[in-house]
């Protein structure tokens, strides 16, 4: 769905899969990283939409300096570069 939304509502796109990734990554489920990761691949896409690749270099930053102990996410975030 949201990849669908993406060239549409991307700003909906970015509220939606924002929270969705930080909830998993928030509450350090290892084992749903990977869905997390799907989240943030479709918040990259609508930034881009908007041309608007700034703000989720910042973004992409910020959790990486949050989760930086999170050793199995940060290798699958630094994908995400």
């Amino acid at each position: 769905m949201a990849a669908a939304a993406v060239a549409t509502r991307p700003e909906w796109v970015i509220r939606t899969c924002r929270a969705q990734a930080e909830s998993i990554m928030n509450e350090g489920r290892a084992q749903a990283y990977d869905h997390a990761v799907d989240w943030l691949t479709h918040l990259r896409a609508a930034y881009a939409a908007m041309g608007d690749q700034g703000e989720w270099e910042r973004y992409l930053a910020d959790i990486l300096s949050r989760h930086r102990r999170k050793y199995k996410l940060v290798p699958m975030l630094m994908r995400l570069a």
